[in-house]
Formats: structure tokens, sequence, C-alpha cells
């Protein structure tokens, strides 16, 4: 079968200046005040906030939950070209529609994103970012490389695994490989130790799967370096099948299983200990208008909140330049 049938289109990344003003920073800190009271009192949001916040309602346990009962827990990114179905994909693993999905030519996803939800007693924390050879037009709003370097060194205490998005339906390039040789820059290596591929828009069929994966030299060499943690998700523009779920679910038990066997548990940015030096300033405003709030819980608030950029400090994080990524 011909490569032309299975690919991921990558486009090099533009680094933006760093932009934000202090005039932001105050700004967001306002904004970021007042949300953060929003989520105490359950008030009214805007639209463009209502999921993140949504999420952020959801996860929050009772004090007489918490004590009873630890939820084990799954911290996953995603990433992948423009319409691999990173969005789609993202709600599937959460078993709730949390993040935007639609077929369409532009971005949906425009910032990195969280969703959280409880499935088969395990919760979910996903982080959906926006495509990596994102167009223009696109590229000239946001900076798409800042935005995925500042959620994983802003993340605590880093990802169970990095799922890597591709559609079945689009033809490999060389701006495709090209974008690949930018993951790794930005990844790191060491990051395919953390890596699932998800394979999108095709039927469950692992052996047509492997066809393509041996027809495209360049994914069959990812599938190596992944130790062939590959799953289908299928079809289905609705719903990725229950099957499916299921196979990704012990792809990423394992995964985990064997991470941690060698003290490797999460991957992690290696400026994550400079981020959380800022964050704790953002943890100590949150503290001075919630004392009754634990550390541990207002730390994961904040955490959270900047890993999607709305630090009341995010020009200082977006100026963490360096895109190099290590293990803890």
């Amino acid at each position: 079968m011909d490569n032309t049938y299975f690919g991921i289109r990558l486009n090099s990344l533009n680094l933006m200046g760093n932009m934000a003003a202090k005039e932001d920073d105050i700004e967001n800190y306002s904004d970021f005040m007042d949300d953060m009271d929003s989520q105490k009192a359950g008030g009214g949001k805007s639209d463009g906030r209502q999921s993140q916040e949504a999420a952020m309602q959801k996860e929050k346990p009772s004090a007489s939950a918490e004590s009873n009962r630890k939820i084990e827990e799954r911290r996953v990114i995603l990433v992948g070209k423009l319409g691999a179905g990173k969005s789609h994909s993202g709600n599937g693993i959460l078993g709730t529609k949390q993040f935007k999905s639609k077929q369409c030519w532009s971005s949906v996803t425009r910032k990195c994103d969280y969703g959280t939800a409880v499935r088969n007693g395990i919760r979910y924390r996903i982080f959906d970012t926006p495509g990596i050879n994102s167009p223009k037009n696109i590229s000239n709003e946001i900076d798409v490389e800042t935005e995925i370097r500042r959620c994983l060194f802003c993340t605590s205490p880093g990802f169970h695994a990095i799922v890597l998005v591709l559609s079945a339906a689009e033809r490999i390039t060389n701006e495709d490989l090209q974008m690949l040789k930018t993951l790794d820059k930005m990844l790191g290596e060491s990051s395919f130790r953390y890596m699932i591929l998800v394979v999108t828009k095709l039927e469950n069929d692992e052996s047509l799967l492997n066809e393509m994966i041996a027809a495209a030299p360049e994914v069959a060499k990812l599938n190596v370096k992944c130790e062939e943690r590959r799953v289908i998700f299928g079809d289905d523009k609705k719903e990725i099948p229950p099957e499916c779920l299921q196979k990704f679910d012990k792809v990423l038990t394992e995964l985990i299983e064997e991470n941690t066997k060698y003290g490797k548990e999460y991957y992690r940015h290696k400026y994550y200990d400079q981020a959380t030096g800022i964050l704790k300033l953002d943890k100590d405003d949150y503290k001075k208008k919630h004392p009754e709030i634990s550390d541990s819980e207002a730390f994961e608030i904040v955490r959270n909140e900047a890993a999607v950029g709305r630090s009341p400090r995010d020009s200082e994080l977006r100026k963490i330049t360096d895109c190099y990524c290590v293990i803890s």
C-alpha cells in the first residue's frame, strides 16, 4: 500500500517572541482571582471558560470523600497535527465531551485545554494541545510551541503518557517528516518511553494497520521507538468503540507499571522546578483568598490554570524558553 494513505502533516513551528506585557499580567491576575471566586461561589462564567472551569469543579472532591478513598489518577497530554482528532480522542478517553471537536479546515483548539473525569474508577486528567502544524493565520495568533511547552512544565507531578494522535486518512509529506524532528527536539528522545500512538479515522483492523505501517518507513520507525504501543480509535465521528478504549486502558496501565518499576513514573520537563517557583506565588495569592483550602489543593488548581495559560504570571512562564525536556 502506498504510504500516501497514512501520515501526519507536520509543519515547522514558528517561534514567537515574548509578547505578554505587564498590563496583561495585571489583567490576567484580576481575571484569575475573579474566576477562582466564581469556582467557589458556583457563579456564572463566560462561554470561553466554561469547559475549563467545569472540569475544575468536577475534579474537586469533598474532604470526607477524599479521606475515605483515593482515586487512581492518570495524566495524559495529547499532541499531533491539525485535524488528527486530538480533541475527539480526549473526549473518548474521558468518557464525556469536554473538548470542542468538529470536522473543519481550521484548528478548533487554539490554546492548551484541560479536562478531567472519572471513568471505570480511574480519574483521567487530559491536556489537549493545538495542532503542531497550525496554519500561518493561526500561528500568527498563538505560539503553538510555547503553549505545549508551558503545559509540560506547569503540570504536577508530570505526565504518565504522551499520546501522539495520527490520522490514517491523510498523506505523508516532507513537511510531516520535518515536524517529527521538531517534535523530537521539543519532547526529547526519552519521551518515547512515555509515548502511545493513537490512530484515528481507521476501522479497528490491526492487520490493515500493520500493512499501512509497513508501507510508511517513518511511521514504522516511530512505531519501533514507541515499542509498538499503538491503539486504533476507530472511524466513528461520534464515539470511540468500547473495545478500542479497553485496549488503550490496558496499554496505558502496562506503560505506567513499566516506568514505575524503574522509578520513572512521570515524564517531566527540565524547567519544572523553575516554573514551580513562579507558581508558588500564584498558590500563595490563592490561599490568601481561600485560607480553608489545603496547600496541595491550591497548588493543583493554580497549576492546572497555568498549564492552559491562565496564570496571572503567564508572561514570566512564557520567558522560560528552552524547549528541551528530560525525565525527573
